[in-house]
């Protein structure tokens, strides 16, 4: 029993202690919206795929998926496992080549490329209202929005990403090295920003500070001309009850109880 007991403890720590999974616990969405197509992926893995409208690439994610058009014409809203809801929304066809769009606490943002002047832009949960944030110096690939600060990660079709805040001031740069990175995400769970990394096809975790602390290669996806990635905001994931008790009792506990049922 002694023996068991030690057995058990053993593997309580070993739960507490196990390094964070090298792939995505939360549902990663990316959109390629000339195909009019979304996947779902989720632990480095294809789990749903579903079929969207025409340009859609700008989305925010909450308790649905509201997919906005590149042009602002309009936006779609649709359930988490990627069926139309049949909510729509009119946009105000006052933006071109938006590419990606993040989450915010009641607002929506979106981020422009290949134009003459490229706009951070700001809009309601569907995406109506449309407005600009502020302008950028460059092209914008990827966005997303950091709950922590209230501030934005921005893309620019390679591997340097700029923070900035909601008035457009440049708090500084991270370089993620030869990564095309798109479709940049928040996840709440891990407190990490992902984006897609359109050289590999690979998804990428990092830190605030640039540190990559995964690049999970997704087994034969080539998803052709995506943009759109995003995270559901404020997402958590739970983890199966075996694991969750053994975290919230820890290894100490753990023993202590075992040994009061062995007597």
């Amino acid at each position: 029993m002694t023996n068991r007991i030690l057995a058990l403890a053993l593997v309580a720590t070993a739960v507490t202690a196990a390094p964070a999974i090298a792939s995505n616990i939360t549902p990663y969405y990316l959109f390629n919206g000339d195909a009019s197509t979304g996947w779902q992926i989720t632990n480095g893995v294809v789990t749903n795929t579903f079929s969207t409208f025409s340009l859609g690439y700008p989305v925010a994610i909450r308790n649905t998926i509201w997919l906005g058009q590149r042009d602002d014409d309009r936006a779609v809203e649709y359930t988490l496992g990627g069926v139309a809801t049949g909510n729509t929304s009119v946009g105000g066809d006052n933006f071109s080549q938006l590419l990606d769009g993040a989450t915010g606490f009641a607002a929506n943002y979106g981020v422009e490329c290949c134009g003459a002047t490229n706009s951070v832009t700001v809009a309601n949960a569907d995406w109506s209202n449309q407005q600009v944030l502020f302008n950028l110096t460059s092209n914008g690939s990827g966005i997303a929005f950091d709950p922590i600060d209230s501030t934005l990660w921005i893309s620019n079709f390679g591997g340097i990403i700029t923070h900035y805040s909601l008035a457009g001031a440049n708090l500084g740069t991270i370089n993620l090295g030869t990564r095309f990175m798109i479709g940049l995400a928040y996840e709440s769970l891990t407190d990490t920003l992902w984006g897609f990394d359109r050289n590999t096809n690979n998804l990428v975790q990092f830190s605030r500070a640039g540190v990559v602390l995964a690049d999970v290669d997704i087994p034969g996806f080539n998803p052709g001309n995506p943009f759109g990635g995003e995270m559901a905001f404020g997402a958590t994931a739970v983890p199966e009850p075996v694991t969750l008790a053994l975290l919230g009792l820890g290894a100490a506990p753990l023993v202590r109880r075992l040994r009061r049922r062995a007597q």
